[in-house]
């Protein structure tokens, strides 16, 4: 399993009704905030973009994505993401096989692909040729996506959701610089639950990434020893 860990940005309510599912939520490709993600073809002629279509459309029926950043540090990421900063970032370790971790490249130009005749083989293609390019100024992202087959998926109030425990070990809670501090106790909470770390984070003094914030992380270590010590006197 690859030790990396992979962030998945949040409003803080978001990230809280995760935490007490163990779930993340799936993105439907059609949902997607970038509307040129999966369509290289805008450069053929109508007919074969008529066929690009019909391929998009089964692909996005069956595949929905787990978006992440490699990134923790970058102030873009939690102003967009991240609720301006006031959000939660869950980092996971992703126990699968290397090639379903796909990480972005990102372009400046599309590329002109073409289909194959084989319905099965263009999905495929979809999924690990076109499904991995991006427009490039979308790169400080710096995403990493697994695709995950929507039948596997959990269904609430009509979305998908992918549990924790199909390869998703949550290593690190980080919250965000604006991060509202009376959740703490909660958080701490269900930190233990999953044996995870909390991380709060603070703007740079000397630049412009986002760093631990060691005063907060005081205060959050005194609240993990005020609840260990709880737990073993109930326990």
């Amino acid at each position: 399993m690859d030790n990396k860990v992979y962030y998945h940005f949040l409003s803080s309510n978001n990230a809280l009704i995760d935490l007490e599912r163990g779930a993340i939520k799936v993105s439907l490709i059609n949902e997607l905030n970038d509307p040129f993600e999966l369509k290289p073809y805008l450069r053929h002629k109508p007919p074969i973009r008529v066929q690009f279509n019909k391929v998009r459309k089964e692909v996005s029926k069956k595949f929905g994505l787990l978006c992440f950043s490699g990134k923790l540090d970058e102030s873009l990421l939690w102003g967009h993401y991240a609720d301006k900063h006031k959000g939660i970032a869950l980092g996971f370790q992703i126990n699968r096989l290397p090639e379903e971790i796909i990480e972005v490249e990102y372009c400046s130009e599309r590329i002109k692909y073409k289909l194959t005749n084989d319905t099965s083989l263009d999905e495929i293609n979809f999924l690990k040729l076109i499904g991995k390019r991006k427009y490039q100024n979308w790169f400080y992202e710096n995403e990493y996506r697994v695709w995950v087959e929507l039948k596997r998926c959990i269904r609430i109030n009509g979305n998908y959701f992918v549990e924790f425990e199909n390869g998703l070990i949550l290593k690190e809670i980080i919250l965000g610089c604006r991060h509202d501090k009376s959740n703490y106790k909660y958080i701490v909470n269900l930190a233990h639950k999953y044996n995870s770390k909390v991380i709060p984070l603070r703007e740079e003094f000397g630049g412009y990434k986002m760093v631990e914030d060691g005063r907060k992380k005081r205060k959050i270590e005194e609240i993990q020893k005020w609840y260990n010590q709880k737990m073993n006197r109930t326990g």
